[in-house]
């Protein structure tokens, strides 16, 4: 784990100026060493193109100085900054030796990752088992190598200037503009976050999860998908014994416990970090982390109980946080400051918290249960959608339409949700969009003024872009929208989020649900055996019952909930109101009733909670420069 940056040129053969990035910006990403390399400075200077690699390093496997990067091969031909972890990397070193490849290192992952490069090319990638971001440089032929790792856990963020590729871990590494992009701004309200290749940015560009890039100095960058959720699976659930799925489980979590520093847990009480840790404690004692809000917050039902019970029933040593509303402002404030882009995810404060708590009692990789609901179907309301796409699909279009020009009787006030997705069914539109899918366009009509929404991007083409790929057609319901997520809230949401906080703590996070293996194989478990009338995520539920209390097993899933009816209170709402209707008055986006709403202080809680993010966002990282 660490944070990479890098400038490469092939115009005149002149080297990228040290100001086009800053690796001391990411300094967090790695505390243990930092280094620069420059190709003109090298013993064989490449003669196609010129560059500048830099490196931040969290030791986390193989400790040795000679596991620094940048690394090269022995023959200085080939260079690389890496990002990561890579599981596999003990089998893939012994297949590697087998052909003929000689290591320097006592057991390095990037050395192995070096090396697969070398001996298979691109296709290295179909043999990694991990989680990664990393640029190979081959001085022979100028050419460039880049990917981002299956499901985005590790970022990549990049810019092309007048020939010169600049790319980084974070956007604050890259020495840019930073001009708004107004049309990603609506995305930003629809989906909490931002898709694909784009970013808040306009001069700047985020890698997708899955994909990789080859770069020669003679044409456009271009990045490429690679892998796919149900690529592997054809699209159909023949696997009527989950039982090898589970195995991929524990064989996840044993690889990813591989380590040379202390590795611990994220416990939320929850079934999916629960049975982590469970997986985990079958070979040690770990650390577990968790966190909650006093019990004195009205209408706040913590989860440190039930965090608390799996850590003594699996003996834990187990390290608890208890925050009050103040301290959550805090702490969200600091998150406001480390991230480049606003992530409206308002748990982040808590994670920064507890990956703080982590570091400070000896403990640098964690493992956390980010995956499980898209994987195993964890979330009512998809089964919820499940249910009602079926039963649309038995009903004529003008009885459908016919019910919702009579407004939906019965359901507009006790399923809102379900009117939406009635409507969208009318129209020939996906039911569901995605976990995010935080806003509906009746609600953005009230929010914004038509001027914005003119100027904004359809949300439904984002769905579609995802939705539409080759490799789901013929999917069913929930495998579509598993993949749908998989690829887009995962990576650029949660992901994001567990990213960014996790190593402003200098803690590596790692997702053992998401290895790859196991994703392509949960995707073929019938449906019958992951929602029933008892409920959600059946198959997993099952497979955790003997390891696990009974009344963690199958307590309702909560989440890790923020109290924001009083953390966001009318006394907070008026206390932001002014930094707010600043932003706005640069952004021009609101209507003239939402802006009075907001100077009223009438917007709080969960309504106000992302414009109060973006906002806070705002005033820190685009103001001041």
């Amino acid at each position: 784990m660490c944070g990479i940056a890098g400038s490469i040129t092939w115009k005149g053969g002149k080297v990228p100026e040290s100001g086009n990035f800053d690796i001391s910006a990411l300094a967090y990403r790695g505390p243990d060493a930092m280094c620069t390399v420059d190709s003109s400075q090298i013993a064989r200077p490449p003669e196609r193109f010129a560059w500048k690699l830099a490196h931040a390093r969290l030791s986390i496997v193989d400790l040795a100085a000679s596991a620094n990067q940048p690394m090269c091969s022995a023959d200085q031909r080939y260079w690389i900054v890496f990002n990561g972890e890579i599981y596999n990397h003990r089998a893939l070193r012994v297949e590697l030796e087998g052909l003929g490849h000689v290591f320097r290192t006592d057991h390095s992952d990037t050395e192995v990752l070096l090396q697969a490069y070398i001996a298979w090319g691109r296709e290295c990638l179909h043999r990694l088992n991990g989680m990664f971001a990393f640029v190979v440089m081959d001085n022979l032929s100028g050419r460039v190598f880049g990917a981002r790792d299956r499901m985005g856990i590790k970022p990549f963020y990049y810019k092309v200037v007048d020939g010169v590729f600049t790319f980084a871990s974070e956007p604050k590494a890259i020495r840019t503009d930073r001009e708004v992009d107004r049309a990603e701004l609506a995305n930003y309200f629809n989906f909490l976050q931002i898709a694909g290749s784009n970013t808040f940015y306009r001069s700047i560009r985020k890698l997708p999860a899955a994909h990789c890039f080859e770069l020669d100095g003679s044409g456009e960058m271009v990045p490429y998908r690679y892998w796919h959720p149900l690529s592997a699976t054809n699209r159909t659930r023949d696997l009527v014994d989950p039982r090898s799925c589970f195995q991929l489980l524990e064989q996840a979590v044993d690889l990813q416990l591989e380590a040379d520093v202390e590795v611990g847990t994220y416990l939320s009480g929850g079934l999916d970090s629960s049975l982590i840790t469970a997986l985990a404690s079958r070979t040690r004692r770990v650390n577990t982390f968790s966190i909650g809000f006093e019990d004195s917050v009205e209408g706040y039902a913590s989860e440190l109980p039930y965090a608390r019970i799996v850590a003594e029933h699996l003996n834990t040593k187990h390290h608890a946080i208890t925050i009050s509303p103040a301290e959550y402002l805090a702490a969200q404030q600091r998150v406001f400051h480390i991230l480049d882009e606003p992530i409206a995810n308002n748990a982040c404060g808590p994670l920064l918290l507890l990956s703080e708590r982590a570091r400070a009692e000896g403990v640098t990789v964690c493992l956390s249960g980010e995956g499980s609901d898209e994987l195993f179907v964890g979330y009512r309301h998809w089964h919820d959608g499940y249910r009602m796409d079926r039963m649309l699909a038995a009903v004529p279009k003008f009885v459908l339409d016919l019910y919702l020009a009579a407004g939906a009787p019965l359901l507009k006030k006790r399923k809102p949700d379900w009117v939406t997705w009635m409507t969208r069914k009318s129209k020939g539109q996906y039911l569901m969009w995605g976990g995010n899918d935080a806003m509906s366009q009746e609600r953005l009509e009230n929010v914004f003024n038509t001027h914005f929404l003119a100027e904004s991007k359809d949300p439904y083409g984002t769905v579609k872009s995802f939705m539409d790929l080759d490799e789901v057609q013929g999917a069913d319901f929930l495998q579509r929208l598993s993949a749908f997520d998989l690829q887009f809230r995962l990576p650029e949401y949660l992901l994001a989020r567990v990213d960014r906080m996790s190593m402003a703590a200098s803690v590596e996070a790692r997702v053992p649900y998401l290895d790859h293996r196991l994703v392509e194989q949960a995707m073929r478990i019938p449906l019958d055996q992951l929602v029933s009338r008892q409920g959600e995520k059946m198959a997993l539920k099952r497979y955790a019952a003997p390891m696990l209390p009974e009344q963690i097993v199958h307590r309702s899933k909560d989440g890790f909930t923020i109290p924001l009816h009083e953390v966001l209170n009318t006394k907070e709402a008026m206390r932001n109101r002014d930094l707010i209707l600043a932003m706005d008055d640069r952004l021009a986006m609101y209507s003239k009733a939402f802006r009075e709403d907001i100077a009223a202080g009438r917007i709080t809680g969960m309504r106000l909670w992302p414009h109060f993010a973006l906002a806070n966002w705002w005033s820190i990282h685009t103001q001041t420069r």
